[in-house]
């Protein structure tokens, strides 16, 4: 148990901001002491740590207390037989109903999966980029790109994502590991292009938006796949979706809708998209994906089911 004092120093929240945050919404329920002092266990240290980081991100204190409470009762709800679902599911990637595909893939994490997450983490720990590159090196080596980042690069996001929270790594070493994959992804992206003769998608994420190495993951998968990407990257205008399908007559379009906040523009980006072209196939990922209608077309967790479903729906043989 932590004193109010050493839970902020633990956070890197002030005394103030915390008691204000516990009074106004409810994201942490301190013990008392008999004489009335505050005392904060490990799940309160991590529920302040995560609303900490989103509002460095640019969430505001209340969607960061939504979001961080939605967060912290998915993972209560987990049950031990579905852990390794559950992990994928908090990655913020391409959620919503899991596909099978994934379900097969937790069931098969081995020991050696394990320690290679682990030595990621403390990669990042050391700030050694070297080691976290040798250790995708190895991990894609290991099997198709759609395997590897469906069977273990989310979920070993996940847990460097957690290790932020509980206070093994600092936001250096968090970005570290992230450029890292985005290094990797953005090669495999290129070493894809060969492969393109499929229909056009634009693939991108809402204005405001920046969480795209699950989205990029996926645009890596879907050029495999044949599909004509057009990867737009992250926090794209709303007009500029428009502009880009017509640009380019594409006849799909992908965003992914990972935090509360992302809705709104999401909702627009559609309206927009269907005003101009009411035949575009509109998929979506992220937590929220379900919260879009007019319809989107939800694609999962699964990278390797995502892509399937929008090939089918694209038209394109399996």
């Amino acid at each position: 148990m932590y004193t109010i004092k050493r839970a902020a120093e633990l956070t890197g929240i002030s005394v103030a901001t915390l008691r204000a945050w516990e009074r106004r919404y409810g994201v942490v329920h301190p013990q008392r002491t008999e004489g009335g002092y505050r005392l904060y266990g490990p799940d309160d240290v991590r529920a302040l740590a995560i609303m900490n980081s989103l509002v460095n991100e640019g969430w505001s204190a209340r969607e960061a207390a939504q979001e961080t409470l939605v967060r912290l009762s998915g993972e209560r709800r987990a049950a031990p037989a579905d852990a390794e679902v559950a992990t994928i599911d908090r990655s913020e990637l391409m959620g919503g109903a899991v596909a099978p595909v994934v379900s097969l893939l937790a069931t098969r994490h081995t020991q050696a999966d394990s320690d290679d997450a682990e030595a990621f983490v403390r990669a990042a720990e050391r700030l050694d980029a070297a080691a976290a590159a040798s250790v995708l090196d190895a991990r894609f080596a290991l099997g198709t790109f759609e395997h590897v980042v469906d069977s273990w690069l989310m979920p070993t996001l996940s847990r460097v994502g957690e290790a932020w929270a509980e206070g093994r790594l600092t936001v250096a070493g968090e970005h570290l590991v992230s450029y890292a994959v985005q290094r990797r992804l953005a090669a495999a992206y290129e070493a894809a292009s060969g492969r393109v003769d499929g229909p056009t998608v634009i693939i991108g994420l809402p204005p405001g938006s920046r969480h795209e190495l699950g989205l990029l993951a996926f645009a890596v998968a879907a050029r495999r796949a044949g599909l004509a990407t057009v990867y737009v990257g992250a926090d794209l205008p709303v007009e500029d979706w428009v502009t880009a399908m017509e640009a380019r007559q594409a006849g799909g379009v992908v965003m992914a809708v990972p935090r509360l906040i992302d809705i709104p523009p999401a909702e627009s980006i559609v309206r927009h998209l269907r005003a101009a072209e009411p035949e575009v196939v509109i998929g979506v990922g992220g937590r929220f994906q379900d919260s879009l209608e007019d319809g989107c077309v939800p694609l999962g967790h699964s990278i390797a089911g995502g892509v399937a479903v929008l090939s089918r729906l694209l038209r394109i043989p399996a």
